[in-house]
């Protein structure tokens, strides 16, 4: 029987199994998954913008300090096969436009990339234990991989940056108040769009806030923005500052449900007659990115979860806020920029 005909019988058989559909499918995923975990071990030992350039298998060993040239060269077959890398007898080179784009360092998705072992796989690959765990158990992931998450948080940039912009034209703030600024970007869309503004940025991650410091110091913005390192809910009683806008940017979500209100009010206390509060967020359900963040939140060592559509809305009523604006920033996702007024007593 030649070798046509056996492929057709291993066709005809699957077939009267009734499967062949969905096994397509996961044929699909898993090439997927190996592209996603090639690229994301190519950037854990940075090696891409190396292979800019063309480089015999002998020098990449030199480079990558590898010890194991037979695995070395196994792995490089992975990203030929997947057309992210070429080679060319024993040359190698960044082929695809993933590749190429990580090479070229996209830090958004290097951090993407990275995030992916380092990060987004873990609460998977512990589900049992997440599921049969105590109620103490958590992942601490907020802390660990802080600038990863704040350079992927980055993805809706261009939509949050039109809110905030639009914000800063209404209000026309002297003042403002970046709560969870992180790498501060949102800041600088403030004081690029408003020169006389001046802004105050606060953050958990000292890391990440020293990386901002310096960024906005060589861009010359050092006297026109003060960043601090620590918690909003323990800063704000500190600060003697009164602030005509106060920005809640894909954060809130890292607030126990249970303080959000309190940490409205609080903020609120912080704001000028007739300042703002405007708060960016997910919202959960309404698309695999929103579902895939809230479990990843709820995995968490502190009490996190994505807000239900209207959660933010009712909360800020509550807390003595009016609404004046609500929109859907990016397209398909269940993604909100709201700004609320103080009502005034």
């Amino acid at each position: 029987m030649g070798a046509l005909a056996l492929q057709l019988r291993g066709i005809m058989g699957a077939i009267r199994e009734g499967r062949l559909p969905a096994r397509a499918l996961a044929i699909a995923d898993s090439r997927a998954l190996v592209r996603t975990m090639f690229l994301a071990s190519a950037v854990q030992v940075e090696v891409l913008p190396y292979l800019r350039d063309s480089r015999r298998l002998t020098e990449i060993v030199h480079y990558t300090g590898c010890t194991r040239p037979d695995r070395l060269r196994a792995w490089l077959g992975i990203g030929t096969e997947l057309g992210e890398l070429d080679v060319i007898g024993e040359r190698y080179r960044v082929r695809g436009r993933r590749s190429r784009a990580l090479a070229g360092g996209d830090q958004l998705l290097v951090a993407h990339y990275r995030s992916m072992l380092e990060y987004q796989v873990g609460p998977y690959g512990s589900l049992e234990e997440f599921l049969k765990g105590d109620s103490g158990m958590g992942r601490s992931d907020l802390s660990r991989f802080a600038g990863d998450i704040a350079q992927v948080s980055r993805a809706a940039e261009p939509f949050v940056a039109s809110f905030v912009r639009q914000a800063v034209a209404t209000v026309r703030p002297a003042n403002v108040l970046d709560v969870g600024c992180g790498s501060a970007v949102y800041s600088r869309v403030v004081l690029d769009t408003d020169a006389q503004a001046r802004v105050e940025g606060i953050d958990l991650a000292a890391d990440v806030i020293a990386a901002a410091r310096l960024e906005l110091d060589q861009a010359g913005y050092g006297s026109r923005v003060t960043l601090h390192v620590g918690d909003a809910q323990r800063w704000s009683g500190a600060s003697p500052t009164q602030f005509d806008l106060i920005m809640l940017v894909n954060n809130i979500y890292y607030f126990d449900p249970v303080t959000r209100c309190a940490l409205y009010r609080d903020l609120g206390s912080h704001l000028t007659e007739g300042g703002q509060l405007l708060i960016v967020s997910m919202l959960f359900p309404g698309s695999i990115a929103s579902a895939h963040l809230h479990f990843m939140l709820t995995c968490q060592s502190v009490t996190s979860s994505l807000p239900a559509p209207g959660e933010i809305e009712n909360d800020l009523r509550q807390s003595g806020f009016q609404i004046l604006a609500k929109q859907t920033l990016v397209p398909t996702e269940p993604f909100i920029g709201v700004r609320a007024r103080k009502i005034q007593e």
